[in-house]
């Protein structure tokens, strides 16, 4: 795609117009020939970007060129940030960064217009990187400066991308193993005056919760293994409704069970087929739970399998809808609805099925049907 061209002028957020190569190349030379500001830019060890009024990219310091090597009026001038940093929604669109759907909940945009509107502006920024969906947190800085009665903004990035799974993980490791460990305590404590009946019944209880905490922590390693490309899959037979059923039983005594029931459709298709057994039920329970914890008392959350073409579909399914605000970011690490340091559920469906088990997760809300997530995957991975 020629990004200093016009093409298809359609936006669904902010204006697609560019900058033409001589403008370009004319306010790139500007700035590299400012001995003076250039030599500050690059003693600066963050990634600092000039941009123009049209979003685009007319100088970079050395820290961002070590990033993107080679001649910068090839590999960076003229670009705008997401299109330098491979955001998948730019690769969605038909213009260029800034005009999809998804732009509109961008923090690095909002730093941005924020900057061109003459008012400096601190945001963070999640972004799914093309084409492998890499996620990146960053932390964004705008600051307005004007130049020969034009308007700039000089944009700085930080990659806080581990800083964000830390938390995240934490967050999780805290609120989820905690918790569970602590009932399996107070339960082991009521053991002691226990008869024979309350004591089959707290043995039976704390198995199911010992086995959930082992869970819980299985899936937190599965997740950082696979971020760290050192997660293995192990192809075996799989049945379809037989997963289903293993993923509803660990959850029916789950606490985001609570006053809601999960329910297999009566019309899921059994189909055998060969998969990773243990990454597929991690990212069917997520997706359960994910129903569950969104669902309201007294609900019924439904899954199910069935044939989609020449591939495997699970379906869960229940009677929520999701905001706009939400269903633009909902894939994105970090993002949550659940507080902050958790988004790491619908993140870690993605993850896995897209780059393990070569499948596509997509999901559509109404308000009158609610929400239904897809898992699809190939009969034989």
């Amino acid at each position: 795609m020629d990004l200093l061209a016009n093409k298809g002028q359609h936006t669904d957020f902010v204006s697609p117009d560019r900058s033409s190569a001589s403008e370009i190349k004319n306010q790139a030379e500007y700035f590299v020939e400012d001995g003076i500001f250039s030599s500050f830019l690059n003693t600066v060890p963050t990634f600092l970007l000039v941009l123009n009024e049209n979003r685009q990219i007319v100088y970079s310091n050395e820290a961002v060129k070590k990033l993107f090597p080679g001649d910068p009026f090839e590999n960076i001038y003229g670009k705008r940030p997401g299109e330098l940093l491979d955001c998948s929604n730019f690769t969605d669109t038909i213009s260029s960064c800034g005009t999809s759907k998804f732009c509109s909940k961008c923090g690095a945009l909002k730093s941005i217009l924020s900057g061109l509107s003459g008012v400096e502006n601190n945001e963070e920024c999640r972004i799914s990187q093309a084409p492998d969906g890499t996620a990146l947190d960053l932390r964004v800085w705008s600051k307005p400066i004007r130049i020969n009665d034009k308007n700039y903004v000089i944009f700085a990035f930080t990659d806080i991308s581990d800083e964000k799974r830390r938390e995240a993980l934490e967050r999780i490791f805290f609120h989820d193993v905690i918790n569970t460990a602590d009932s399996i305590l107070k339960l082991s404590e009521l053991l002691k005056d226990a008869n024979d009946e309350k004591f089959f019944m707290y043995n039976e209880t704390i198995f199911s919760l010992t086995n959930r905490l082992i869970d819980e922590i299985k899936s937190q390693r599965d997740l950082l293994s696979a971020e760290n490309n050192e997660l293995i899959v192990n192809p075996v037979k799989c049945n379809s409704l037989e997963i289903i059923s293993d993923v509803i039983v660990l959850y029916s005594n789950h606490q985001v069970i609570k006053e809601k029931e999960i329910i297999i459709d009566q019309n899921s298709e059994n189909i055998n087929f060969i998969s990773d057994n243990v990454l597929l039920k991690r990212v069917l329970g997520n997706m359960i739970k994910n129903a569950l914890e969104s669902s309201n008392e007294g609900d019924k959350v439904t899954a199910g399998s069935r044939f989609n073409e020449n591939e495997i579909e699970f379906y869960i399914h229940n009677n929520v809808f999701m905001p706009d605000e939400v269903q633009l970011q909902i894939f994105q690490r970090s993002f949550s609805t659940k507080g902050t340091g958790r988004g790491l559920g619908t993140y870690s469906i993605k993850l896995l099925s897209e780059k393990y088990l070569r499948g596509k997760v997509l999901f559509e809300s109404s308000e009158g049907n609610g929400t239904t997530f897809y898992a699809r995957f190939p009969l034989q991975i």
